[in-house]
């Protein structure tokens, strides 16, 4: 098993490993930590699983990346602390309620990438394209029993173009692949 790092890990990396036809084990770095590590019964892992659902979900945020802020005023300086603030939201107005949180969860499948995880164990990301930068958050607070992720929460900004030439090339290894 050979891994591969694509990017600076400082800065933003994928590592990548084939490890048979249906398995890959991916890594995702900045300031050199693993933002996809976790702990599971006293021994540190990253994901690793089918993860052709997963490709395709940050092929397409890829492709229509733009100007799509946090669609309601919330607490939070990154996407994950706004979604978690913001899903206190309450209203004895079933139609109102219904609305909100459906603009929420429109909102989260285009730019939270855990709903195509395919049951990996996959940290909650959060993806947002705000100007000439790409912000990454996450919020791991609920992970499964037994599963303690070694970031919980947190953000960070990247230049756009380093986060597209990342996403880009390991998208393009990964399709070679199938």
């Amino acid at each position: 098993m050979d891994n591969q790092i694509i990017g600076d890990k400082n800065t933003f990396a994928i590592g990548y490993s084939f490890i048979d036809a249906d398995t890959t084990e991916i890594s995702m770095y900045h300031n050199n930590k693993n933002i996809l590590e976790f702990e599971r019964d006293g021994c540190l892992f990253t994901t690793r699983w089918n993860i052709d659902e997963l490709a395709f979900w940050l092929r397409d945020f890829l492709n229509n990346m733009g100007d799509d802020p946090y669609p309601v005023d919330a607490e939070g300086r990154f996407a994950a602390q706004k979604d978690q603030s913001a899903r206190e939201y309450d209203t004895d107005d079933n139609s109102e309620f219904d609305a909100y949180y459906d603009k929420l969860d429109e909102w989260n499948l285009r730019h939270r990438w855990h709903p195509a995880s395919s049951g990996a164990i996959l940290a909650d990301l959060y993806f947002q394209q705000v100007g000439n930068t790409v912000e990454i958050s996450w919020n791991n607070l609920d992970a499964d029993d037994g599963v303690c992720f070694i970031t919980l929460e947190g953000g960070f900004s990247i230049d756009k173009n380093t986060f597209i030439d990342v996403i880009d090339t390991f998208l393009n290894v990964y399709a070679e692949r199938l």
